[in-house]
């Protein structure tokens, strides 16, 4: 049965606009029917050749469009990278549910059980398994699989993340899940881009959030929008300049001193709770421009967190034997695919608790 959320939630937008399209598309066959059946070809046969074969041409493209309009609304379904298209919209409704945290994860006794050790993996969109449909494959539940099987019963590990958190949104989460659940450890799993809302933006550039198309009302064909999507948005330049904004952010010195203030924030949190505080770096899987440089921005994450004495694991090196197309959740999805949650998770697992 259907979640009650893939009918409440816009996944299949307006009827009426479905409608019209089909009006449409009938009217057209109906004025090339007309046509061919009335129009006058033997008096005027140039104009009956040029105008029946732009009529069948259009009735063609037509056919083609319908069926792709009727694909997109009703039978597509995958994610994209900013998750507001139909399909993505339908792949929310079909495969995500949210705790009492609002995350994707199952619900957590409180208080916590006696023995058992709490581990919180913290993070946003990566940890959070988007375009993942079991979630079983993402690499927390890896790691929970992983320790069922060396020490059943004795470990629980949370997934605490949110699409579009930043290390600022995931300060006031880490102290309310170590107050009210107990948690032993926390795994900040960080992602280059949860600097970004220190970054300043206008109403002209904000690399955040797509475009919006003022001409035509795009929610009224998902046709339209997944064309707009795939061939005009790469080339806007907040989208295409997304990852050189980001560096330019990363480099302002104030803009890092606030964000190495958020991480020390959190560090302090899990110090006066007497919480082991980990941290795991998971590298962009795509990116473009010319100014983000991973390796290095990678390398001044991990002496920051090492001078503050946070263990720390870098998974960068581990995807350069990947092909990066192997790795996300489709051509338009730079998030990271099954193989590469599991990449993730069997590094996390050696690196992290393997040893112990």
């Amino acid at each position: 049965m259907a979640p009650a959320s893939l009918f409440s939630g816009g996944a299949f937008g307006y009827f009426s606009d479905y409608l019209i399209f089909w009006l449409l598309f009938l009217s057209l066959l109906l004025h090339t029917w007309c046509f061919f059946r009335c129009f006058p070809r033997k008096r005027r046969p140039k104009t009956a050749l040029v105008l029946g074969n732009a009529l069948v041409l259009f009735s063609m493209l037509g056919l083609v469009a319908i069926c792709a309009e009727t694909y997109l609304r009703f039978a597509a379904v995958e994610t994209d990278a900013f998750g507001v298209s139909l399909p993505a919209r339908r792949w929310f409704a079909l495969h995500t549910r949210l705790n009492a945290l609002g995350c994707r994860d199952k619900e957590w006794n409180i208080p916590k059980p006696n023995g058992v050790r709490r581990i919180a993996l913290v993070g946003d969109s990566y940890t959070y398994g988007w375009g993942i449909k079991n979630t079983r494959d993402r690499f927390p539940d890896r790691i929970q699989a992983m320790f069922d099987q060396q020490t059943p019963g004795q470990i629980e590990v949370m997934n605490v993340a949110k699409p579009g958190w930043g290390t600022g949104d995931q300060v006031r989460p880490i102290r309310d899940i170590i107050v009210l659940y107990g948690v032993d450890e926390i795994v900040l799993c960080y992602v280059p881009n949860d600097i970004e809302k220190l970054i300043p933006t206008t109403d002209d550039f904000n690399p955040t959030r797509p475009p919006d198309y003022y001409l035509i009302n795009l929610d009224a064909s998902p046709l339209l929008d997944y064309l707009y999507r795939r061939l005009y948005l790469p080339r806007v330049p907040t989208v295409k300049g997304y990852h050189d904004w980001l560096a330019d952010g990363i480099a302002d010195p104030n803009i890092w001193a606030a964000h190495t203030a958020q991480l020390n924030e959190i560090a302090s949190i899990c110090r006066e709770h007497n919480v082991t505080l980990r941290v795991v770096l998971l590298p962009f899987l795509r990116t473009g421009g010319t100014k983000f440089d991973a390796a290095r921005f990678h390398t001044t994450l991990r002496h920051f967190f090492s001078a503050s004495g946070i263990p720390v694991v870098d998974l960068l090196p581990i995807i350069s034997g990947y092909e990066i197309s192997d790795l996300v959740v489709n051509g338009h999805d730079p998030h990271p695919n099954e193989l590469a949650h599991q990449v993730f998770a069997e590094e996390f697992w050696r690196s992290v608790f393997g040893a112990e």
